[in-house]
């Protein structure tokens, strides 16, 4: 796992600024990189409540065009929520996904704080876990030691 980790980790880290890259991860050692060439292609793909400006996020392009158009799985209906989990230890969901218990596992970059602020700013509504990243800014006011 820890090897498997290196590899999904370099593979992400390979990425230019602003580039979209996922990591899928089949098990057993088996997985690929997948790179979205031009955002703009999951324009029609957009509900018509979503703002062409969700094209920059990792996660929207993996719920838009992954999930819901390739996988048919749209996690905003109920029934679909079932075949999904967010985990974010990656050590967790590849052993997961090696013991049969998860199917696949999708690997990305985490949302970068300025597209979230950019994106709150315009009033964009996000998508699921475009915030999931720690430490949370309650948790981290609360637990953490500022340092003087």
């Amino acid at each position: 796992e820890g090897v498997e980790k290196n590899k999904i980790r370099k593979a992400l880290d390979s990425a230019d600024a602003g580039d979209i890259v996922f990591y899928v991860y089949f098990g057993q050692g088996r997985g690929c990189c997948i790179e979205i060439k031009e955002k703009t292609n999951m324009l029609p793909m957009l509900a018509a409540d979503e703002s062409e400006e969700l094209t920059v996020l990792d996660v929207a392009q993996l719920h838009t065009v992954i999930l819901k158009n390739i996988l048919n799985i749209d996690t905003k209906e109920p029934n679909s929520q079932k075949y999904v989990t967010y985990k974010v230890d990656m050590i967790e969901a590849l052993s997961r996904v090696d013991s049969g218990e998860f199917d696949l596992a999708f690997f990305m970059n985490a949302t970068r704080v300025s597209d979230v602020r950019n994106l709150a700013e315009k009033g964009v509504r996000l998508p699921q876990k475009a915030t999931f990243f720690y430490p949370k800014l309650l948790s981290g006011l609360v637990i953490n030691k500022f340092d003087s």
